[in-house]
């Protein structure tokens, strides 16, 4: 969705010229350009909602009731097409599914047509659902009751929860006979997978009644099968996208109707839901990359010597904007539109973020100003609403800034961020004006820096490079140009590469193929070796891709950079203290840093705890370890651990001479006097 119509038929012209290039073609008949209200796929898109349309909810609602199996199913498939919008789905058809089956005697029954009607009522209730936001996580609320799956997949607008989706699912014969405990795994499991339909791989909380994840992690052996378990792990078991949250507040899913339920309370959420977005379009409540400010509002009202005192207050962290104290008896509500109204008259013609603190405002500036410019500034009662005109005035205000962001921050937080400290000045500074007669001084912060201008800072080897090229230096803009594009620093085009892999985590000539394909706007010097040692860097690709380095016997390639290449080996000291009679040596092969540490046995399963224990958590995640120990040592060390056996980096070569130095160095008899001459064994002096 464009934010305008002139992005939108240019967002447009790229797509058709795209397809065009890939052989595809467009049907002109079925074109929905610059339009606020579309209909796609049955259902109709507008304001970052989808609902169903009334022609598909009238089509489905004038099936009759099916007289055999082949008219249940058609009914079925065309309500369940509509299964995202209705709570409950596969526990309100459950009664139906069985005539369905080819060797089932078909006999409509009472059951049957109050199972059919309830489908069809709610369908015609169905709510709007909010689209996915893919640049947000989402949070999935997973129940289970007589073996079906009951979810709901929200996301968050502020501090408020936004219905993204209703899931329900039968879950399979085995796991409807399980134990509670066990039901809720398959359940969360079932639905886990469902809402990658949606998600798209973002980070996702799920939420569900039971200890999961502690489940997950030590199964019970008496009612999982391996299979079953090691499906389970590996699909909820991502710590990366995956987490287990417990619900601090009600659980939606636990909600959704149930057919046990004598009288089911129908509710119609099509009208509300439909206006729950803000009155501004480009409006957003995630905080603008290219702000020009980031302010926090607050305001107080208390009681001192029995009057009621107010203020309120805008600051940008380090300097007050606006400060003010308001007229005594003025409530906490009222105060916080007063200081977000100041903020969004403050911030006429810039690009701005503003946290607040106040659920009210900022549910007044997201939700409530289309429901109020719709019906009227009214309640549901029909009476006038309270702070009547501090609501027109926001609402009025929010069109002042050239682009807005309204961010909701816990109040009274401890933390030492900059929102933390923020949200506290501004409720200090509140407080402080709600006992002064008049306004705190007003002090504005510049801009940071002018619209449009790049910040790209070039390096001593970035400045040799542009020459080397023969880049031209662009004074307007204060950039390197070469070929028409601007030349990137080389940390900036590592960032760029990084992001770009970590999110897709294609190989070499695939993400090199993406970035020349694409037409970049900048120009990366060395861009095959960059994207080369990003992707040899990678943790996932080097877990999952797994490439076995081969090199000739009697050769060791010294590494490129400081902590990729070591070379392992034991020797033997004595006379050994405390039982540590052997030294196990890692020598960095390009800069000869080396690390030494005294064991007791001479195994590989040493090997592999010190590379665990102190080596990856120090230096990261090297290219090659190598050793002369033998190919038997070295095939034990890489099966010994299951990172090793997906990603084999320990590498057999006959003797290097890298850990000779250091193992003479402690096996000379000189030393080795002098080690018991100041008091301290080998062992300990290691440390000293």
């Amino acid at each position: 969705m464009a934010r305008t119509e002139q992005d939108c038929v240019k967002g447009t012209g790229a797509l058709l010229e795209r397809l065009g290039e890939l052989g595809y073609r467009a049907s002109a008949k079925k074109a929905q350009i610059g339009q606020r209200q579309v209909t796609y796929l049955g259902y109709l898109l507008e304001g970052g909602q989808r609902w169903l349309t009334e022609s598909h909810k009238k089509a489905v609602a004038l099936i009759p009731a099916p007289t055999n199996a082949k008219g249940l199913r058609e009914f079925l498939g065309s309500a369940g097409f509509c299964r995202l919008w209705i709570p409950g789905f596969a526990e309100m058809a459950a009664p139906l599914y069985p005539l369905t089956k080819s060797n089932t005697p078909y006999h409509w029954g009472k059951e049957h047509q109050l199972a059919f009607d309830k489908i069809k009522r709610a369908l015609l209730t169905a709510p709007a659902l909010s689209l996915p936001d893919v640049t947000k996580p989402f949070t999935l609320y997973v129940n289970e009751h007589n073996g079906i799956a009951k979810g709901v997949l929200t996301q968050k607008l502020g501090p408020c929860k936004r219905p993204v989706a209703y899931f329900s699912k039968k879950l399979d014969s085995v796991a409807a006979g399980w134990p509670p405990c066990l039901r809720i795994i398959a359940a969360v499991a079932v639905l886990v997978k469902d809402s990658d339909k949606l998600t798209f791989g973002q980070p996702l909380t799920v939420v569900a009644p039971h200890a999961v994840e502690t489940v997950i992690h030590q199964p019970p052996d008496r009612w999982l099968s391996n299979a079953r378990v090691t499906h389970y792990q590996a699909v909820l078991l991502n710590s990366e996208r995956i987490q287990f949250g417990t619900a601090t507040s009600l659980n939606p899913a636990t909600l959704l109707p149930e057919t046990e339920s004598p009288s089911l309370v129908m509710h119609d959420c099509h009208q509300i839901l439909a206006e729950v977005h803000g009155t501004r379009g480009d409006l957003t409540d995630q905080p603008l990359p290219d702000a020009e400010a980031t302010w926090y509002t607050d305001g107080s009202s208390f009681l001192r010597n029995g009057e009621r005192k107010a203020g309120a207050a805008v600051v940008d962290g380090k300097a007050v904007i606006w400060a003010s104290a308001l007229e005594p008896g003025t409530s906490a509500q009222r105060a916080e539109l007063i200081a977000l109204t100041q903020a969004l008259r403050k911030a006429k013609d810039k690009k701005v973020n503003i946290y607040t603190d106040s659920r009210y405002a900022f549910a007044t500036a997201h939700v409530h100003g289309e429901i109020y410019r719709r019906r009227g500034l009214l309640t549901s009662a029909g009476k006038n609403i309270k702070n009547r005109e501090e609501i027109q005035d926001l609402l009025h205000s929010l069109f002042l800034p050239r682009k807005l962001s309204i961010i909701h921050c816990p109040g009274h937080q401890r933390g030492n961020d900059p929102v933390a400290e923020g949200n506290r000045m501004a409720d200090e500074t509140a407080r402080a004006a709600a006992l002064g007669p008049q306004a705190l001084s007003l002090q504005v912060p510049e801009a940071v820096r002018t619209p449009g201008q790049l910040s790209l800072e070039y390096s001593d080897s970035d400045l040799d490079i542009v020459q080397q090229i023969g880049a031209k230096y662009d004074e307007q803009m204060k950039v390197w140009k070469h070929q028409g594009k601007t030349v990137l620093p080389q940390k900036r085009a590592k960032e760029l590469v990084t992001h770009l892999h970590r999110w897709t985590h294609l190989g070499h000539k695939k993400l090199k193929a993406l970035l020349r394909r694409e037409g970049q706007t900048y120009y990366i010097p060395k861009l095959p070796s960059l994207i080369q040692q990003v992707t040899d860097a990678c943790v996932p690709c080097a877990k999952v891709n797994t490439k076995h380095l081969k090199m000739p016997e009697g050769t060791r390639m010294r590494g490129e950079r400081p902590r990729s290449n070591w070379e392992v080996d034991f020797t033997e000291i004595k006379p050994g203290k405390y039982g540590n009679k052997y030294l196990l040596v890692f020598i960095d092969t390009f800069s000869g840093w080396t690390e030494a540490f005294p064991t007791k046995r001479e195994t590989a399963q040493v090997v592999v705890k010190k590379i665990l224990e102190e080596i990856f958590p120090r230096f990261g995640l090297p290219k090659v370890i190598g050793s002369d120990n033998g190919p038997a040592f070295i095939s034990q060390a890489n099966y010994t651990h299951p990172t090793f056996s997906k990603w084999k980096t320990l590498n057999y070569g006959p003797c290097q001479g890298w850990c000779h130095p250091l193992r003479i160095s402690f096996t000379e008899p000189g030393k080795r006097a002098t080690y018991w001459a100041n008091g301290y064994t080998w062992g300990l002096r290691l440390y000293k």
